[in-house]
């Protein structure tokens, strides 16, 4: 921990953005607003960043806000509109980090197609975050993964992505460290209604 940045009651502040702003072409239909347990996809990545521990958390719309806003229960999120989405992941980036208080230690990135990421992983990225001070990356069947943890000392950098890329193409610059997961099933995510229905099935119909 590093001692300036700590605060009294616990260790220094980490954020929770959730990229909720795509158009879902793909698969057809708002992704977003798929059924997920007791609620919607979005909802469960909302309340995953939330058990964890993450705060404040910024969730960034950009099409069919409207109806998901309408849809949408945010507990203790903050929805934040990307009117510039559809020019790709760089804009919601740049969305959800203006969304953000001063004095962080940095943010985790999550991603609204992936309703199954667990409070465990988003934690055990947390941890190492605080140790490390360096941008935290999953490794899941040899393969980096989501979330990633950014430090804020990257957020300038973040706000100069062009484009339809996301925080990889900054990655490079940084202190980077791996975090092996054997969960394989934390690395999947919903771009067909194929997707969906197998996330369903090993989430809610295992024996």
């Amino acid at each position: 921990m590093h001692s300036s940045q700590a605060v009294s009651n616990g260790p220094p502040a980490i954020a929770g953005i959730v990229l909720a702003a795509g158009g879902s072409s793909r698969f057809g239909t708002v992704k977003q607003l798929l059924p997920w347990g007791k609620g919607t996809c979005l909802e469960a990545c909302l309340r995953t960043a939330e058990m964890a521990g993450l705060a404040p958390i910024v969730a960034v719309l950009g099409s069919q806000y409207e109806r998901i806003m309408r849809d949408t229960r945010f507990g203790s999120a903050r929805a934040v509109i990307n009117a510039e989405w559809e020019k790709g992941q760089a804009t919601s980036l740049k969305a959800g980090l203006q969304a953000l208080p001063d004095g962080l230690f940095g943010a985790v990135f999550l991603l609204a197609d992936q309703p199954q990421i667990s409070v465990t992983l988003v934690s055990a990225i947390m941890e190492l975050a605080w140790k490390r001070d360096a941008v935290v990356v999953p490794v899941i069947n040899d393969r980096r993964a989501n979330p990633v943890f950014f430090p804020a000392r990257a957020f300038p950098v973040l706000r100069n992505i062009e484009g339809d890329r996301g925080g990889r193409a900054v990655m490079s610059e940084f202190q980077t460290v791996l975090l092996p997961w054997l969960d394989e099933d934390m690395a999947l995510d919903l771009d067909t209604r194929q997707d969906y229905d197998r996330l369903c099935q090993i989430f809610f119909t295992k024996p």
